[in-house]
This record gives structure tokens, sequence and C-alpha cells, in this order.
């Protein structure tokens, strides 16, 4: 079988200049998808590769059709170079076994492999178990899209969903999210800053600075002499050197796309970024945005911008807070400097190696690029769109407002965006205990009928007064309530003993005759638990219990960390 005639490419993607166009046929043949993509169609035009397998002929049909038709359906460039990639790594193995590999038996080659993976991650720790998970994942549900199953293949493996740990929603993590985040988007600032339509046209390094005393070199294309130098394996000519000098003018001196690409597609994706950062769209949504004649109308506390067409009002297509018009229309001037402002190009249009323009939503490479060289955590999209949303539900406290504003549903953005904040948590808990708990749980052990305090009669000028913070304030307070039940009684008992640690570390004035509050609470304590002592055997039993407990140094939970700072103060004095 002439492998020729059969067409495994993907005509409908758009290839840079030194971009390997994607074809599926090497996957045909043994040893083909280990084989390096860049050779690999001249290998098999020299026969290297041995006979396609028909037996595989079927199955690898089916796969280019599916992701091929996701391809033309709108679907994610990357998510299909993904698809590819994994077929490319399971056909490798199954080469590397000397398996064979149909239609029909590709259900059973499918377990072994998992069977593999697992092996990877449990004895040779090569693989980790979010890889294991996500690499058997994508696999079966191509698969089973190809052998048109019901039921999933992973199913029938022994590879698992991994336990979520959750996420930290501590207030450090918290904070040092916030910190990362605004970290870079500082350097997306300074970046653009520094990309002015003189330095990308400037002679070669552009330098930029940055707000921390850093410094990037972007050369643009143009390798760094001391990288060039260090290639050399042997002394050049003259006529090599005056060779290498006259490239090297030429292409400092030539201000065009061609050499320029690198530093306008810096630009646009950080530009990109920062768009995504203030109006909240996807990154399908921005990538795909085209140029209009765009019109702001005043709305809450920035623009509604519009495209008008035809003198009607035309549709909203995003907004921007009032403080962003001023950099969008800064950068819309830098696009025309390199782009034609025709209608329906895009607003930010990415440039392949060659000056094509990428349709496809870009992958920020340029941006990670300089991330890595500076040790700066980068914050993808979807990120920069979660950080917005739950900082404006963190301000605002109005989920529906947030969620219009997103163009989400309610639903939606609590059950995807919304990440829990202890703070706010602490807060809403305490209003709905307010709103449906008849009775209040007060600082002391106990309940409280109104959160109103009042002193009660007859009470020491020196004892705490009742506030609804201290505990020792609610002992005095007319709104507090003892609890029938040894738990209670045993919550006494520990408070008490907690006040006699407080006293025994106070140093009185030699002429000092007032009587310290921890004295005052620890006499109504004792009175309290006379009175439980006296009024029936049950409670008299809960007495003595409760005192074996703190004799034994077992305190109620309540008090048992104070008392275990009090008891180490006291050692220390």
């Amino acid at each position: 079988m002439n492998s020729s005639d059969i067409d495994l490419t993907f005509p409908m993607l758009e290839y840079g200049a030194t971009e390997t166009s994607w074809d599926l046929r090497p996957l045909l043949f043994r040893g083909g998808a280990a084989a390096k993509v860049k050779h690999v169609a001249r290998q098999i035009a020299r026969g290297e590769m041995g006979n396609p397998l028909p037996e595989r002929i079927e199955l690898v049909t089916r796969l280019h059709q599916l992701i091929a038709d996701d391809l033309t359906g709108g679907g994610s460039r990357f998510s299909a170079k993904n698809k590819i990639g994994v077929l490319r790594k399971f056909f490798a193995w199954i080469d590397s076994e000397a398996g064979n590999l149909s239609f029909e038996s590709v259900a059973d080659t499918f377990i072994s492999w998992t069977e593999h993976l697992r092996y990877r991650h449990l004895v040779e720790r090569s693989l980790s178990e979010r890889s294991l998970y996500d690499l058997a994942k994508l696999t079966a549900t191509m698969l089973d899209r190809a052998l048109d199953r019901q039921a999933s293949l992973s199913k029938n493996s022994r590879i698992r969903k991994p336990r979520s740990r959750g996420k930290v929603h501590s207030g450090k993590a918290d904070k040092q999210n916030l910190h990362d985040t605004f970290a870079f988007g500082h350097l997306l600032t300074d970046v653009c800053n520094a990309l002015t339509p003189e330095a990308t046209i400037g002679p070669l390094p552009v330098i930029i600075r940055l707000r921390t005393g850093q410094v990037l070199e972007q050369w643009s294309g143009l390798p760094r002499p001391e990288k060039a130098a260090a290639r050399r394996t042997r002394p050049q000519s003259l006529a090599q050197i005056e060779t290498s000098r006259s490239t090297r003018i030429a292409w400092n001196e030539d201000k065009t796309p061609r050499t320029r690409y690198s530093l306008i597609n810096l630009r646009i994706e950080s530009e990109l970024l920062i768009f995504i950062a203030q109006t909240g769209l996807n990154l399908q949504q921005a990538h795909t945005l085209r140029l209009e004649q765009f019109h702001y109308t005043s709305h809450l506390d920035g623009y509604q911008v519009r495209t008008y067409k035809n003198r009607r009002e035309g549709e909203v297509l995003f907004e921007i807070f009032a403080s962003y018009r001023e950099w969008f229309d800064r950068y819309l001037k830098w696009r025309a400097d390199w782009f034609s402002n025709e209608q329906d190009e895009l607003l930010f249009p990415l440039i392949r190696c060659g000056g094509r323009i990428m349709e496809s939503a870009p992958q920020f490479t340029k941006v990670l690029s300089i991330c890595r060289e500076l040790g700066i955590t980068i914050v993808g999209p979807q990120k920069l769109r979660g950080t917005r949303i739950n900082w404006l539900l963190r301000e605002s406290q109005n989920a529906h407002q947030v969620a219009e504003l997103a163009q989400h549903t309610l639903e939606t953005l609590i059950r995807v965006y919304a990440a829990p904040h202890p703070q706010i948590a602490m807060v809403e808990i305490t209003r709905f205990h307010q709103q449906t708990d008849p009775s209040l749980s007060p600082p002391a052990p106990g309940r409280c009928v109104s959160a109103t305090p009042e002193s009660v009669d007859a009470m020491s000028e020196n004892a705490p007064r009742p506030d609804c913070i201290n505990a020792a304030g609610c002992l005095f307070c007319t709104q507090h309530r003892d609890i029938d039940s040894q738990d209670h009684v045993w919550s006494l008992f520990s408070l008490r003993h907690l006040k006699s640690l407080e006293l025994a570390c106070y140093g009185p004035p030699t002429l000092a005759k007032t009587e310290h509050p921890a004295l005052l609470v620890i006499e109504r304590l004792t009175a309290k638990l006379r009175f439980y002592e006296e009024s029936s055997e049950v409670r008299r039993l809960w007495i003595e219990e409760a005192k074996a407990r703190i004799c034994e140094g077992d305190y109620h939970p309540s008090w048992d960390g104070f008392i275990r700072l009090a008891e180490l103060r006291r050692r220390t004095l």
C-alpha cells in the first residue's frame, strides 16, 4: 500500500515559515510516532520506516477525522496539539513493546498502557499522579469517540482521578496570590511602557528597565555576540567576519516586522493580558475581537465600549474602567504604526515567523520566557479573571452584580470562580447565627438571652464589666444563663483554674487594698459551683468528676490552650 494515498494532514490550519505541518501519517508506521517530527516525513518518503501497517489505518483515520472536525468547528489549536501529542506517546509505547494495534484490539491495548503508566508513577516515580490521570483520561476520551463507546475506557482501568487537596484560603495565601498578581501586572506595564514605537524600531538590543531594578535585553532574533562567539568551533576568516558583521548590521537596520516580530508579539501579549484583567473577557473572546470604530459610553465608574455601524448604536463589546481608557487608546495608536486599521482585522494580532498573522489563541510564549528569566510567577488569563472576580466580590459584597459584570450566571460564578475568604466567611457565619439562633454563645461558659449587656445589681466596682467580649464580664451580666450539664460544670471549673493562675502571677503593691478582678471572678465561679454541688446528687457527681479532671490536667477544650499559656508564663516569671 502506498501511504502517500492516505491524507492525514490538517489543511485548515495556518503554519509559520519554519513550522512543520501536522500529519498523523507517521502513526501508521512502526517507530513513526517516536521519530522526530521534522524528519519523519522524509524518512517515510525514503522508505526508512518500511510499509504502513494496514491494521492501524481505520483507527488512525477515525482519530484524524475527530481532531479535524474539532478544528473546523472552532476548536482550540492548543487542545488539538495536546491530543496529537498524547497519541504520539500512546503509539510510541506500542511500537516499543512490539505490540499489534488495530481498531478491534485498541481497547485492550489501552488497558495495558494504563498499567505501564501506573508502573511509571508507582515504581519509577517518573510520572506524577496528576500527569498520570490527565494522560490516561485524554487518551480514553479520544478512543471512546473513535470507537463510539457509551461507557468510557477509563472506567475499565485502575486509574482514578486524584483526590483534590483543596485550595488554601488562608489570609496569608490570599495576600501571596495578590502579591504575585501585582508583581506580574507591574512587569506587563513596564514592558508595554518600554516597547514604544521608537524603541521597537531602534537599535538592538532594546533595553527594558523594570521598576524592580532588573533589566531585560531583547535582541529580537539577532544572536547575542557572546553566544555567537561561543558556538564557533574554529577561527573565522576575514571574509567570514565581514559577512557576519554585514548580516548583523542589515538585521539591525531592517525596521520591518520580519525582524521586529518578536518585540511586537511581546508587547501584544502583554497588552492582551492587561486587557483581559481589565475587561474580564475570557481568552477566546479577547483574542478574536476585531478592530472596530470604537466609541465610549459612560457607564457606572467606567465606560461601555461600543461599535457604531450604519449610524445605529451598536452592541456593547466590553466594559472598561475609566483609568484604562487612556492606556487602551495608546495601544491602538501603537498598533496603527505596525498594522493597517482596516475593519475586521484582529485587535491583538500576533505575527508568526515569516510575517503571517496567527488566528489561533496565543500561548504567551514571550511573556512566559521573560517571567522564567526574572523568576516571576506568570498569572494566566483564567487566573487573572478569577482574581478580578474575587476582588470584586470582596469589595462589593454583591454576588448578583459581580455575576452580571462577569457575564456569568450566579450559580456558575459561585461554583467555578468564587474562592472562600476566611475573614468574609467568619462574618457571614456570625450573621447567620445572629439571624437564626434564638440564643447566643457568649465568651464565657453558658448562653445569653440577648446581646445587650447589663450589669447585675450590687456589683463590685472592680468587677469586670459586661461587654460581650470578655469572658469574665459575662459572669456579672443579667443576660447570662448557666446550662444544666456536666460539660458546663467542667468548663466553669477550668475557667476558675485559669483565673487562679492569673491571680497567682499578680504582685500587688504593698499598700494596695483593692480586690483584683480575677479574685472577684473566682468568687463568682465558686458560688455557682457550690450551687451545683448542693442542689442535687447528680450535680454533685458532676462536681466530683470536674475536680478529678482538673487535678489530672484534663481541662475543658475552651480553656485548655489559655491554661497552657498561663502555666508557661508562670514558669518563666
